[in-house]
């Protein structure tokens, strides 16, 4: 058995670095109908509500791929309108239609500039979704339909609510919803779900939920590439006790207070933080993490305000951490061993709960990795898992020492 000790100041927390000065360029506005949000109540969770075909792009085993807005639900279950995309493989729908690959990607950011369906060369989350396209034209090549949320708030003028559970099994979810409304096509019942980091974390909810919500489709399985929020209210506890952070730290922290305020307004983190911190934060707003990594170099000096009350928020990180997560489905763990920003200990730790509960799960430690090669190497290991999936042959490796 692992032990679990400190494991917030290697995760997630590590891969924000940036720059010296607190300077940005002026982000481009989110293009957004406003009559998508008129009468959305009356709408059911996954309503198609705009289509726009595009080119596929980095997709090459795409023949097709539509810009969606869908009809979803937020933190509370209220009614929302999310953004992302679909991407149809080559060649003729077998019979039954296309299965589905719902896609959870890892953190861009809480501005609507971050939305990965308006990824753009040269924009700030190119880089990610070159890796992450990659991994989606393996799908593609055996035949699945692929969906790709951007989140609650992403591409959409709402604020997002990073790593809230709720919202991003939500959102997930009724992103399958939405492919079957895009006709003529055909898509199948059977459908699997696949997220890296941030995404991982959406993709163990949806293992755990996803079936009961949406009963009309099958949820077959789930891979969780380098999944983030274990003992997630680690990031708080670990910034109160450690004064002097790192640049890095600086400049993830305030995605990870923003996403809080966006969930639950009582939680507003200009009330928490420091002056100098704030500054940081109001950076954060209409930033997206790589132009974060690129612009922060020196931390603050202190980031909370001596008498902050932050019980409240570590209650509310807390209930977001996966290990309240308890899957349906098999789930197939992938983890790299020099992951500097998920710590390899916390996924691992996971898995052992997981298989003390005696649940179908798989752990796969992709050597000498770090945080993306979860990602890139997840091409390699879906074909085993799905054929074993599909053909009832899926067995737990719980013995893995």
């Amino acid at each position: 058995m692992l032990k679990i000790k400190n494991l917030i100041s290697k995760t997630i927390v590590s891969c924000i670095c940036l720059g010296s000065a607190y300077v940005f360029a002026s982000p481009a506005p989110a293009n957004q109908d406003k009559t998508l949000f008129s009468d959305i109540a009356a709408k059911t969770p996954g309503t198609l509500l705009s289509i726009k075909e595009q080119t596929p792009d980095l997709f090459t085993n795409a023949s097709q791929r539509f810009l969606i807005n869908y009809r979803s639900r937020g933190v509370n279950a209220e009614p929302i309108v999310t953004s992302g995309f679909i991407l149809l493989p080559k060649g003729k729908a077998p019979k039954g239609g296309w299965p589905v690959l719902a896609w959870a990607h890892g953190t861009t950011g809480v501005a609507d500039t971050c939305a990965p369906s308006e990824d753009y060369v040269g924009g700030p989350v190119h880089v990610y979704q070159q890796i992450a396209a990659t991994a989606l034209n393996a799908w593609l090549a055996r035949g699945y339909a692929v969906v790709a949320p951007d989140y609650q708030g992403l591409g959409t003028p709402t604020l997002h609510p990073y790593m809230n559970a709720q919202s991003q099994l939500h959102t997930v979810v009724d992103a399958v919803r939405a492919a079957h409304f895009l006709k003529p096509y055909q898509f199948s019942k059977d459908w699997y779900v696949m997220g890296h980091s941030q995404g991982g974390a959406a993709t163990i909810m949806v293992a755990a939920h996803g079936q009961k919500y949406a009963p009309e489709f099958k949820l077959r399985g789930a891979i969780a590439l380098a999944p983030g929020g274990y003992q997630y209210q680690g990031i708080a506890e670990y910034v109160k006790t450690h004064p002097q952070i790192s640049p890095s730290v600086a400049s993830f922290f305030p995605i990870v207070l923003l996403g809080a305020e966006a969930a639950d307004p009582t939680l507003n983190p200009t009330n928490l933080v420091s002056p100098e911190m704030n500054k940081i934060l109001t950076f954060a707003r209409s930033r997206c993490l790589s132009e974060l990594q690129d612009d922060l170099k020196q931390a603050p000096k202190t980031v909370f305000k001596p008498d902050a009350n932050l019980t409240p928020l570590i209650t509310y990180l807390k209930k977001q951490s996966i290990e309240n997560m308890i899957p349906t489905v098999p789930v197939m763990l992938v983890q790299g061993d020099k992951d500097q920003l998920v710590d390899p200990r916390g996924t691992y730790a996971y898995f052992q709960q997981i298989c003390k509960m005696k649940k179908p799960i798989e752990f796969h430690e992709v050597k000498g990795g770090d945080h993306r090669d979860s990602l890139r190497q997840s091409p390699t290991l879906i074909g085993n898992f799905i054929n074993s999936v599909d053909q009832g042959k899926f067995q737990s490796n719980c013995n893995l020492k």
